[in-house]
């Protein structure tokens, strides 16, 4: 049965239980003596849509909405957008079930709506006023993503407090998330762990795995503990959250909590994906791309993301899609393939495939480029939601390409961003405008964007600001007033804040401000607890790149590498092959000489003989021309790179 034949057959079941739940009395009183025979499905299916389209007609508030969901459920775009009307319709006249749906719908786009602030506002105001505690959180997590002035955050911090102290473990887990990120409000994890624990003692599985996401990473002033976050995930698991149950196999595979068995882990995930988890399968061709915990295997991870797409999943023809412009050993490169992947998955109302398209016809990476036709679909991703395709535009519309420069695009789209969440976007927004043609008529409220980002908790606002105030886009107390505006926000939890400090100090700027590499090693010891050992790690491993070049140091910077996941360890080694290139070489030696692939000296210099080896390795791997231009360029980093950083075989 559809879902909209479900919706009626319910609907006309309700019409016939008695005279307190007909909708058709309100105008046509029907006594008992007059109820129709039921004949048939279909017969009795008419017969509703027909009473509901005449009790919508005649101004019914129940009808309007009923009407509106079955429009709502279609699979027709052209159905979908009649059922708008009908639910205004039917919040006009009281329903409050219809404000909160108006609200989510123009909240985050959908059925032919695009995001609108000012009218998602609205409904859900209308639908908290009538009491919905829904409305309330939706409320006031808007607030926060979307309104950076102190009474936008006030409100959302009542809204939210309010429906958390009726009850509303929802509210309870936003507002535990406020205090978590310190979105406006100062971090504290205390609070944090207040309002998760109002969901605990519900038995909800959101609060749950989120306690348990809390405890596995950490948070200020609370130590990472993984053994106790996998007792919150196992918990969440047996009351059947498929996501606490890929959070358990992740764990497994890292070896956190548990002895790391990446074959157990790869065994979880799959009897997950069987049970019909396509994210499982999305997880397991992940495994097999990246390379990280086993051998890359391009066949089995074309199997999973298959399987995934097999389930509905549109995420696996992404994924499917990236690995072929990608390419893996014993898969090469097929853009038609990756296109027609994109084609299909934006087809089906994936706003990624329709971004990615459409970034794709503005830069020329599949071989041509098509200005109108990626506005367009950037334009349908940002309508349907798309937070990221939203702010594309906005940037697009600020830096006077492919069109002319417009603040009222700008500000469109930079709202759509944000009343899907995508706070970010008002960073990359704000420095657009500030450093391109709209600076002259529009810099002041650029500045205002980020200070308001800067005191909404937005992570790296005070960065931009900096790095902005530095290049003298905006005035600055000098660099000292500079260094004291990323300290606060350090201070206050903004590790984007922490560790572009940490560069500063390290690098310094320009002749505004000279390195100072042991002023930096200070300040990464005082913010290593917040930023976390992965972090530390990379940064300590960067400033040891501008120390000399002894074989001590090379090793030391080997051995620290070997200690990061394999994403951090090539931005580690991009790092070095730009600032210490025998480093860079020194750790490639050491990779291929444990695999038998390399017989000279661990000496970190480019000689004949590494040369030969790198080489061949490329050779093996189908990738000379990635290499052919250095054995220091980055498409020689990312072959070498990515083959000696994965398990051996």
């Amino acid at each position: 049965m559809s879902s909209a034949a479900k919706i009626a057959f319910v609907t006309v079941l309700c019409l016939f239980v008695g005279p307190e739940w007909s909708i058709a009395q309100e105008t046509t009183p029907q006594t008992r003596g007059e109820i129709p025979a039921v004949t048939s499905f279909d017969a009795l299916l008419q017969s509703a849509t027909q009473d509901l389209e005449a009790s919508a007609a005649d101004s019914g508030a129940m009808a309007n909405m009923a009407l509106a969901r079955v429009a709502f459920s279609s699979t027709d775009p052209a159905i979908q957008v009649t059922g708008i009307p009908l639910a205004e319709k039917a919040a006009e006249l009281g329903a409050v079930e219809a404000n909160l749906l108006l609200g989510d719908i123009y909240r985050r786009g959908g059925y032919g709506a695009a995001p609108d602030l000012v009218r998602a506002k609205a409904y859900l105001e209308a639908a908290f006023k009538d009491g919905s505690l829904q409305a309330a959180v939706a409320l006031g997590t808007l607030y926060f993503d979307s309104d950076f002035t102190p009474e936008g955050r006030k409100r959302g911090l009542e809204l939210l407090t309010a429906a958390a102290n009726e009850g509303s473990v929802e509210a309870a887990n936003a507002l535990a998330n406020v205090y978590l990120q310190g979105k406006g409000v100062p971090i504290d994890t205390s609070k944090a762990l207040h309002y998760f624990g109002v969901g605990l003692v519900s038995n909800s599985n959101n609060s749950i795995v989120a306690l348990g996401d809390v405890l596995r990473g950490g948070a200020a002033n609370l130590q990472p503990n993984p053994q106790v976050a996998m007792e919150f995930f196992e918990r969440a698991s047996k009351q059947g959250d498929l996501g606490a149950g890929r959070r358990i196999a992740d764990m497994h595979l890292r070896g956190e909590a548990v002895t790391q068995s990446v074959p157990q882990a790869i065994a979880m995930l799959t009897d997950l994906a069987q049970k019909g988890d396509a994210n499982s399968y999305i997880a397991l061709g992940d495994i097999f791309t990246r390379g990280e915990f086993v051998a890359t295997d391009g066949a089995r991870a074309i199997e999973y993301f298959k399987s995934a797409q097999a389930l509905g999943n549109t995420t696996g023809m992404i994924r499917l899609a990236e690995l072929y412009i990608n390419g893996l050993p014993g898969t090469p490169v097929d853009i038609g393939q990756a296109m027609d992947l994109y084609a299909s998955a934006a087809e089906l109302g994936n706003t990624s495939a329709k971004r990615a398209l459409g970034r794709a016809f503005l830069t020329g990476q599949f071989g041509t480029t098509d200005p109108r036709r990626a506005i367009a679909l950037l334009e349908d991703a940002a309508r349907l939601g798309d937070g990221q395709a939203a702010k594309d535009l906005a940037v697009l519309y600020a830096t006077n390409d492919p069109f002319p420069a417009n603040y009222d695009e700008v500000k469109t789209y930079l709202d759509l961003a944000l009343a899907v969440g995508n706070t970010g976007a008002a960073l990359e927004v704000a420095s657009a405008i500030a450093t391109g043609p709209l600076a002259r008529t529009h810099r002041e409220d650029a500045r205002l964007l980020l200070n308001g980002a800067m005191d909404g908790g937005v992570p790296g606002a005070a960065a931009t600001l900096a790095r902005l105030q530095l290049d003298g886009a905006f005035p600055a107390e000098g660099v000292g007033g500079v260094i004291s505006m990323l300290n606060n926000a350090a201070k206050s939890g903004d590790n984007d804040s922490a560790r572009f400090l940490i560069g500063l100090y390290r690098d310094g700027y320009g002749l505004l401000l000279p390195p100072d590499p042991a002023a930096a090693n200070d300040f990464l010891n005082s913010v290593a607890a917040s930023i976390g050992p992965e972090a530390t790690t990379v940064e300590r491993i960067h400033l040891e790149a501008l120390k000399n070049e002894d074989v001590d140091t090379l090793a030391s910077v080997s051995e620290q590498i070997s200690t990061l996941s394999k994403a951090s360890a090539i931005q580690v080694l991009d790092i070095l092959r730009r600032k210490n290139a025998r480093a860079y070489v020194y750790v490639l030696q050491q990779g291929l000489s444990s695999r038998g692939q390399y017989s000279g000296p661990l000496s970190g210099t480019l000689d004949a003989t590494t040369i030969r080896a790198f080489n061949a390795v490329c050779s093996a791997l189908n990738a000379e021309r990635a290499c052919a231009p250095g054995p220091l360029t980055r498409g020689a980093l990312l072959t070498l790179g990515n083959y000696v950083l994965q398990p051996a075989t």
